[in-house]
């Protein structure tokens, strides 16, 4: 299914965590030479401004050859959307069997792979689309197919985001589509699927034939949680209303069922930050925190209690402090949490790692060969002393 060297990749988590392991003063030199040389990795990886400027200059050569590959098709005056049609797919195929081609030459994360998986993608989209009569849903159904391909053949994160994101799309124009009865639960539904969705993303997340995907999950958990978070907001929800479903709300009167939505707007911060300590969880922990920024905002932009400078000074005031006296509480680790940086991301890479280092220290001596000692031979229980010694 994955298209990449799956023992490359898996290699290259073993090398990320012997590199932060070595950062951190856990190993020393020689075993984290040892890692590299147990767990070898045959992608090119270039740094991150060669990776942009490839990724740039594969869609220039893209946009090239696209446009020399229209010149052999004939655009007639009565379906031209028709043939343009053809041609993105074709471009599309095209691209992504060129990327296929440069994975198998060793491409990893180079801009090359990227530029061709987003543009084949992006023409195949683009030619369904070149009529522009398809509907919403239809679109966000079509996007969600293409991700979710892409997620399980080339391991891409932000595809497992752009699947999730397109789903709830569907379902949001869906409900739209069906009533009025329908767009009145339209917050509380968008809450249950993005629950719905961060529990599958941990549960996937802990399967171990799904390791590779990890970071796919666990970008799609921080998804979740920040729309769960934001579709019970008091400010999204009201200005949702009136933006897209023409509800019309005079000053100083709120919205249905208002009271539980700023309930969900001050307490979903707090219950965040506080299973985010409890569990360990520090995406969870600092999504609360920066929700904390979008309550303050909420309430900030409902009742003006302060003017906006004092508000803004207690507020960095308060922060700040929050953060110097957290950081200085969790200086030492309080069960199992503590303010120092994450020695790995990955479960998988630490035991393997401490596997091999193990391995590495207690290795038993290596048993000497004949050296031409005449010892051995003998009978009986001479302990190895012949006649002719």
């Amino acid at each position: 299914m994955i298209a990449y060297n799956t023992e490359w990749l898996r290699s290259l988590e073993d090398r990320d965590a012997a590199d932060k392991a070595f950062a951190e003063g856990n190993i020393n030199k020689d075993e984290k030479q040892a890692v590299f040389n147990a767990y070898t990795v045959g992608f090119y990886t270039p740094n991150v401004f060669v990776r942009i400027g490839l990724f740039l200059l594969t869609l220039v050569i893209a946009s090239f050859s696209m446009g020399l590959l229209s010149m052999f098709f004939i655009f007639s005056a009565n379906r031209p959307e028709t043939q343009f049609l053809v041609l993105c797919i074709v471009f599309a195929i095209a691209q992504f069997v060129v990327l296929e081609l440069m994975i198998k030459k060793g491409h990893y994360r180079s801009g090359v792979d990227d530029a061709l998986m987003w543009g084949s993608g992006c023409a195949f989209l683009g030619g369904i689309n070149s009529s522009g009569s398809v509907p919403g849903e239809y679109n966000a159904v079509l996007i969600m197919l293409v991700a979710v391909i892409f997620f399980m053949r080339f391991v891409n994160g932000l595809m497992a985001v752009l699947a999730v994101l397109a789903f709830g799309s569907f379902v949001f124009l869906l409900l739209l589509d069906i009533g009025p009865v329908a767009r009145a639960f339209l917050p509380f539904v968008l809450m249950g699927l993005s629950a719905l969705f961060y529990l599958l993303s941990v549960s996937m997340g802990r399967r171990e034939n799904l390791q590779l995907y990890w970071r796919g999950f666990r970008m799609v958990r921080v998804v979740a949680l920040a729309c769960f978070a934001l579709a019970g907001n008091y400010y999204v929800v009201r200005e949702a209303s009136a933006s897209l479903l023409g509800m019309n709300f005079a000053s100083g009167t709120g919205i249905p069922f208002g009271w539980l939505f700023w309930i969900f707007t001050v307490s979903i911060p707090v219950i965040y930050i506080y299973f985010g300590l409890r569990r360990k969880d520090r995406p969870l922990l600092v999504v609360g925190l920066l929700l904390v920024a979008v309550m303050v905002f909420t309430i900030r932009f409902y009742y003006h209690v302060l003017p906006a400078e004092t508000a803004m000074l207690l507020g960095g005031v308060l922060l700040v402090l929050l953060a110097y006296f957290a950081m200085k509480y969790l200086r030492a680790p309080r069960n199992g949490f503590t303010a120092e940086a994450d020695s790995t991301s990955h479960r998988r890479a630490t035991t393997q790692l401490e596997s091999l280092v193990i391995a590495q220290t207690f290795a038993g001596p290596t048993a000497p060969g004949d050296a031409g000692v005449p010892f051995g031979g003998g009978s009986a229980g001479g302990g190895g002393a012949g006649a002719d010694f």
